[in-house]
């Protein structure tokens, strides 16, 4: 009924002699061409959009536009000349009526306050002991784990062959050298032999001294309680 149309695509050319160049490969030679060619200046031209955009961005805040004059399509000289005057007259009265800038008075950007800088740092010293006594708690499990092999079976407990540094071995009763021995009157004991429980001998002058010492202080306590107990009874 209705005719079949044939598909063109991937056929083959009529004529291979005259086949046209495709879009994108002419663009390639194009741009190949373009690099291969200088440009008159030395450099490249950068289009006027980017450089108006570096140009605002180096702008500092306050800062006067300096127009760029540039004659338009179908604008005559007479009007282009009228516009330049008028842009010129235009740039000398904002620069006349310009505020008075101290640029070394402008505000800086804010820093970080002293505080801050002190959190920041008792942070990350916290941090780091942190990880400091979780290093050291493993390497301490993994000298204090013991390995057994299979099978084994414990009997009794462990002996201790080695005593702690820094101890000296433990010595048998009575042959210590004690801090009150030449106190008892023996100036030089012998390790060997214990100390004995004798007391020293006393001369007769010392003992008759002692005595009349000792009656001497229970009277003054016994004087002393009398005299209590006497002002004790008239106030009955």
């Amino acid at each position: 009924l209705f005719p079949r149309k044939e598909k063109k695509d991937n056929m083959k050319p009529k004529h291979p002699d005259e086949q046209e160049i495709p879009f994108r490969l002419r663009e390639l030679m194009r741009s190949r061409e373009a690099l291969k060619r200088p440009h008159p200046s030395g450099k490249r031209r950068v289009p006027e959009e980017k450089q108006q955009q570096q140009q605002q961005k180096s702008k500092a805040p306050g800062d006067i536009p300096v127009p760029r004059f540039r004659r338009g399509r179908g604008e005559s000289e007479r009007s282009y000349i009228c516009r330049m005057q008028q842009e010129v007259q235009h740039v000398l009265f904002l620069a006349e009526n310009q505020l008075q800038r101290e640029p070394e008075k402008e505000e800086k950007a804010p820093e970080k306050s002293k505080r801050k800088k002190e959190f920041q740092k008792r942070k990350l010293e916290k941090a780091r002991k942190k990880r400091e006594e979780k290093k050291e708690a493993m390497l301490e499990k993994s000298l204090f784990q013991d390995t057994v092999p299979f099978g084994e079976v414990v009997t009794q407990p462990p002996t201790i062959t080695s005593r702690p540094r820094g101890q000296a071995p433990a010595q048998q009763a009575g042959r210590k050298q004690l801090l009150l021995t030449p106190r008892l009157g023996q100036s030089q004991v012998s390790p060997v032999s214990p100390v004995s429980p004798v007391s020293p001998v006393v001369s007769m002058a010392r003992r008759r001294i002692l005595e009349e010492e000792r009656a001497r202080v229970i009277q003054a306590y016994r004087s002393i309680q009398r005299r209590k107990q006497l002002e004790r009874d008239p106030a009955r």
